[in-house]
């Protein structure tokens, strides 16, 4: 190839004569190679697409490494396709033998064969994988024989299989097994239960029971224990003695087992470090059905803290983080107190935006004996502020209701506490199942917050009868809707019936209807707990009520509206004025004189102001804090008087058990006192539920001089103490309870009333929060003419 260059002796002619001509040749030459250039790109392009094209059928698997077909052979009772769907070998795939065999290991597993084979066949057009399996025989007969306590269906329950499925003897073992667990969870100790291994060979299954004598316990005896009671050992353990029809008492091996690491746990708990908790032999009685328990325990040193230990904290100085702490040096080790002083060392942090600050405790053993520092390791991390909040799952609640509960805003620290705070408040405002407030986003020194709450059922409508030691036989009729929307009217008709109108803004509706024999009570409600969306509260309610008293009836109606507002650390003030009829009529010929004063209608008109401090943990059932109410009322009208009274609560946890439950221990002081002249059925009594038990309903209160019936006091004082225990599950707790107090013509103290007993609570779900109470009081101080009653009950928390 000769390549040319501009002047060059081959070109012929000489450049400047040529110069015309050759700039048109230039010209033909550039098109060509224009020409030459678009040719050659659009081949390349043809090239691309056709190498796009033919790509997959160069990447195909060649024929000899591909599966050309999967078979499944041997298989009689479960299809094919049942098999393969356990398999991840695909015809066209590559073969590959580590996938097979995997496929083998996942078809053993299902327990329906004996074996498992994968055999590899080369053809022309590829491999064919074949899965030869060996089928287990299955149950075609499932039998229990000896069984009596317990029926077949209770038993097949306990089972993982049933006839139609294969021969597992791993899981014929474990049926077995779970048969015994359930005669000895039922108090069968010397149950046995064994396995007929000749019907099993005939695919049969069959088990033979003895059940053997029912179990229960006589007695819990407990030995060394010195720091605790037998009682409070007692309520430590799971087991219990027979107390028929409450508690069945059944000995369970596997329970006893539990009870002595819950013993343990409760001594180690109070400091008891080294205790140690045994069991004797179980002691029968002759014909095995009534055992004896013995717990043998060796408390050792009850350890005090020697000293405070501080790992990690640069935001806080240890001084700072110490005074924080209940476990301080010379106080007795108590793992409650640690656990919350742990959370109260992290919500520190946590206030001011540590969010995942965490702190670790360690015991750390001195050469003091019965002496121990506690060991603080803090892992303070980022600190953050709030970005977005995000509320999602209210379909119906609107979202404004959800965010004026919120103590937290954007762009502040992101305080957990106030988190934690808010999320209570959502969920005792019984609008949602669920809450969940959680940081989100990966933006550096900041979390966006999400609130996530699943809605609830808050409409109710609840028809039943109850019974009642103050107020006798009630029906009850009860439409409540805890969503309300006073301005939610409905758009259509249809929207009305199918419950779509009048809810989603957060006030309560309701409307109660409670025909009795001794009384009938009648109110319709309306509350709006944040006005405007502001710390401001409008209630209003229109009742009407009677009541058969002693030696005449009572009526009443009329309409309260109250006006409160949210004060900062949990102080909540209410103004509510009232107007009522009071009506008394249908005497008897020998009710007081105080009484007939009264006879017809009398007018009541009142303002009632009212300051609370709630700083309990829960609205409905309280562990701890205190709740404070001062109130004064003064009336007008037909009477002219005003009503002064104050109560304090106090609520104290003194033991969570090893399932979490609480032992709560509460207290109750309240004072009353009228200023002027008012009539009978304004006065104070005292008596019954609510108040102190042991004696009637209004079976404390001054006596008319004439008749010597209850007229009522101007002056009242209540004092009380009550220890609420689990019993059964979280729905049923028991209590011990001490009450006091007197009702007085003036303020003095002449005659001082006092009763003990004890009683049981239980929470009904279906019922909501509030429980059936039923108490056994004994007075143990009281005046001769005060009526005494020895159970009272009730629905709803009294004390």
């Amino acid at each position: 190839m000769v390549r040319r260059t501009r002047g060059s002796r081959f070109s012929g002619t000489s450049p400047a004569t040529d110069r015309p001509a050759r700039r048109a040749r230039d010209g033909d030459r550039s098109g060509a190679a224009v020409s030459r250039i678009m040719r050659n790109a659009t081949l390349v392009c043809l090239a691309v697409v056709a190498a796009a094209w033919t790509r997959p059928a160069s990447a195909q698997i060649p024929p000899a490494e591909s599966v050309a077909e999967v078979r499944v052979t041997g298989n009689k009772h479960m299809s094919t396709d049942a098999v393969l769907s356990h398999v991840k070998t695909r015809a066209g795939a590559r073969y590959d033998e580590s996938v097979t065999k995997e496929d083998e290991r996942r078809l053993l597993q299902t327990g329906r064969f004996d074996t498992v084979e994968v055999t590899k066949t080369p053809t022309p057009g590829g491999v064919i994988v074949t899965y030869v399996v060996r089928e287990r025989p299955t149950v075609v007969k499932l039998q229990f024989d000896g069984n009596k306590a317990l029926t077949n269906e209770h038993l097949a329950k306990e089972l993982t299989f049933g006839v139609g499925d294969a021969v597992n003897p791993v899981a014929i073992e474990a049926g077995r097994q779970a048969i015994l667990n359930k005669y000895r969870a039922t108090g069968r100790h010397f149950a046995t239960v064994e396995l007929d291994a000749a019907a099993v060979k005939e695919n049969r299954v069959v088990y033979r029971i003895v059940e053997g004598p029912e179990v229960t316990i006589r007695k819990i005896r407990f030995e060394g224990n010195r720091h605790f009671s037998n009682f409070r050992l007692n309520q430590t353990i799971a087991t219990s003695k027979r107390f028929w029809p409450f508690v069945p008492g059944y000995l369970d091996s596997e329970q006893l087992e539990r009870d002595v690491h819950a013993l343990r746990n409760l001594y180690v708990s109070e400091g008891f470090l080294d205790a140690e908790v045994a069991r004797k032999p179980l002691e029968f009685s002759a014909d095995k059905t009534k055992v004896i328990l013995t717990f043998v325990v060796k408390e050792g040193p009850r350890y005090r803290i020697a000293g405070l230990q501080f790992v990690g904290n640069t935001v806080f100085s240890r001084d700072e983080l110490a005074k924080r702490l209940q476990l301080q040096p010379g106080k007795f080790f108590n793992a409650l107190s640690l656990r919350r002083d742990v959370k109260a060392l992290e919500d520190t942090y946590g206030e001011l935006g540590y969010i995942e600050a965490s702190v670790k405790s360690d015991k750390v053993y001195k050469e003091t004996p019965g002496t121990v520092d506690l060991k603080y390791t803090v892992v303070e991390r980022d600190q953050y502020h709030i970005g977005r909040i995000d509320i999602r799952g209210n379909s119906v609640t609107q979202t404004r209701i959800i965010r004026r509960d919120l103590g937290f805003f954007p762009e502040q620290l992101y305080n957990t506490v106030a988190v934690e705070e808010s999320k209570k408040r959502l969920e005792e405002s019984r609008l949602f199942e669920k809450v969940e407030i959680t940081p989100v986003g990966r933006e550096p020194k900041t979390r966006d917050v999400l609130v996530h709450v699943v809605e609830g059922k808050t409409a109710e409508f609840l028809v039943g009868a109850g019974i009642s030691s103050n107020s006798g036989l009630l029906g009850n009729v009860t439409l409540t809707q805890r969503n309300f929307d006073l301005f939610g009217w409905p758009k259509s008709w249809q929207q009305f019936i199918t419950g779509q109108s009048f809810k989603g803004a957060g006030q309560t509706f309701r409307i109660v209807a409670e025909p009795g024999t001794e009384l009938m009570r009648f109110h319709v409600e309306w509350f709006e707990p944040a006005l405007m969306d502001q710390p401001y509260s409008l209630g209003t309610k229109a009742f009407f009520f009677t009541r058969g008293r002693e030696d005449y009836d009572e009526t009443r109606y009329g309409g309260i509206v109250s006006v409160g507002h949210r004060f900062k650390n949990r102080w909540y003030g209410e103004l509510a004025p009232r107007i009522e009829m009071v009506e008394i009529d249908s005497l008897d010929s020998d009710a007081p004189p105080e009484v007939v004063k009264e006879k017809g209608q009398n007018l009541l008109a009142g303002l009632k102001g009212t300051l609370v401090r709630d700083r309990t943990d829960s609205r409905w059932r309280p562990t701890t804090g205190d709740r404070f109410r001062l109130s004064y009322e003064q009336v007008g009208g037909d009477w002219t008087f005003g009503r002064a009274t104050g109560e304090y609560k106090i609520f104290r946890t003194v033991y969570v058990d090893p399932l979490d439950r609480k032992h709560v221990l509460a207290g109750r002081l309240a004072v009353g006192n009228i200023f002027g002249d008012a009539p009978t059925f304004e006065r104070f009594y005292g008596g019954g539920i609510g108040s102190i038990r042991g004696f009637k309903y209004r079976g404390i209160s001054p006596r008319s001089k004439g008749t010597d019936k209850p007229i009522g006091g101007d002056f009242m004082v209540f004092a009380g103490a009550e220890y609420e225990f689990p019993l059964v599950g979280d729905q049923l707790t028991g209590v011990f309870f001490l009450d006091s107090g007197t009702v007085e013509e003036d303020a003095e103290i002449t005659t001082y009333r006092a009763s003990t007993g004890f009683g049981i609570r239980w929470v009904i779900p279906f019922m909501g929060p509030v429980p059936l109470s039923l108490d056994f009081g004994l007075p143990i101080s009281k005046h001769s003419d005060d009526d005494t009653q020895l159970v009272s009950f009730s629905l709803g928390w009294t004390f």
